[in-house]
């Protein structure tokens, strides 16, 4: 007989600033099953134990975190089993086997740089180096990309990104690879940082916004946090 769990079954139901993240953690390292026997799970993955335990945490719940090692590392994993959270999610965009057809969902504006910070913390990066090396005098920068299988997903993110600020982002669809890419430059960057950062949260991924941190420390720039 399974041992039942407790958990927050009505976190999906309300929007707050922890479950815009968790959602959009969800649409990046997440998924909804429907089994064939008609279980129904939500399961969230990362490679960052810590986090996957402050999101449990958040969901007031008592399972167990499952380990499994890959090519890349460590690989952590919080299953839930509860229709009533995947009834849900369902609700709110989110499908069994997403990768590819996934949209953005429509998310409260108050509550949509928690939902940003929530899918960056999944599948995005924050990356700092040197740009115009074949000039004489190269220059330190600072990108953030958004990765997803689905290039409506991303260029629904950038539009929504550019009616709050943002000016540019660039997608990229590699020939190998079933995903894409969209990237910002420095400025954007500066932006997005402040936009996920400024408001008061809890939840984010610390070793990603360290990056951002040091970049902006080291630039003087003034991000009101």
């Amino acid at each position: 007989m399974p041992i039942r769990r407790n958990y927050n079954k009505n976190f999906f139901k309300v929007w707050s600033r922890d479950m815009a993240y968790v959602l959009g953690f969800l649409y990046a390292d997440g998924n909804i099953i429907k089994t064939k026997r008609g279980t129904h799970f939500v399961a969230f993955y990362s490679a960052d134990e810590s986090l996957l335990q402050l999101i449990k945490a958040t969901l007031e719940s008592e399972h167990m975190l499952a380990k499994r090692s890959s090519v890349t590392g460590e690989v952590f994993r919080l299953q839930i089993g509860s229709k009533e959270w995947f009834d849900d999610l369902f609700a709110l965009g989110l499908t069994p086997n997403k990768a590819k057809r996934m949209l953005l969902p429509d998310v409260p504006a108050r509550y949509f740089p928690d939902f940003v910070r929530g899918y960056f913390d999944g599948d995005g990066n924050v990356w700092v180096g040197l740009i115009h090396k074949d000039r004489p005098q190269s220059s330190l920068s600072i990108q953030t990309t958004f990765t997803s299988g689905s290039f409506e997903f991303l260029e629904s993110l950038r539009r929504t990104l550019h009616q709050i600020g943002l000016s540019g982002g660039s997608l990229f669809r590699p020939k190998v690879g079933n995903y894409g890419r969209l990237t910002f430059s420095k400025q954007d960057t500066f932006k997005i940082y402040r936009i996920m950062y400024n408001a008061p949260h809890k939840l984010h991924l610390e070793r990603k916004k360290v990056v951002f941190d040091k970049f902006v420390k080291n630039c003087g720039f003034k991000s009101n946090l």
